[in-house]
């Protein structure tokens, strides 16, 4: 699996439906996937969110990661446990398990994705669009995007480590 692309598999129904929604439309552009939803009706569109939602999801395991101002990598995995779990008070972030549940698994009703197994490189690379604004569509994307402008490189890194180990 090359970790600059998703795993699909247990991400959510509602969640895949409409970011399939969002790319064939063009408003979440993915140079990737440019053209290859053209074709599909909507129909379509939700038997490939319920076919991949119904998947089996594989975790790909947090790492040992030395991140700087920690010499210790079970320091780096501890924040980004506290963040996942608790958020940050003092910067207004708040807790991602809120929404996408303790185990990583989202809230499918809410159309929150499950995040637990998810690439560490994806789930980061994600959290900086979130930030920079370039990822924008979607009806969770404001809340995304206040979440990740709070957010510091280090601890974007770090909670993305801890999402990839969730099971």
């Amino acid at each position: 699996m090359v970790s600059a692309f998703p795993k699909l598999a247990g991400l959510g129904e509602k969640y895949l439906y409409r970011q399939l929604q969002n790319i064939k439309s063009g408003e979440r552009v993915i140079v990737e996937m440019t053209g290859i939803l053209d074709a599909n009706s909507d129909q379509d569109l939700q038997d490939m969110a319920a076919y991949y939602d119904s998947q089996q999801r594989s975790i790909a395991g947090a790492q040992e990661i030395t991140m700087i101002g920690y010499s210790d990598p079970a320091e780096a995995l501890e924040l980004g446990e506290d963040l996942y779990r608790g958020g940050n008070i003092e910067t207004g972030v708040p807790s991602c398990a809120g929404c996408h549940s303790p185990t990583g698994t989202g809230n499918g009703p809410a159309g929150y994705p499950g995040l637990g197994g998810q690439h560490a490189d994806y789930i980061a690379s994600q959290l900086l669009k979130y930030q920079s604004g370039e990822r924008a569509s979607g009806a969770n994307a404001k809340i995304m995007q206040g979440v990740a402008e709070r957010l510091s490189n280090k601890e974007i890194k770090a909670v993305a480590n801890y999402i990839s180990g969730l099971n």
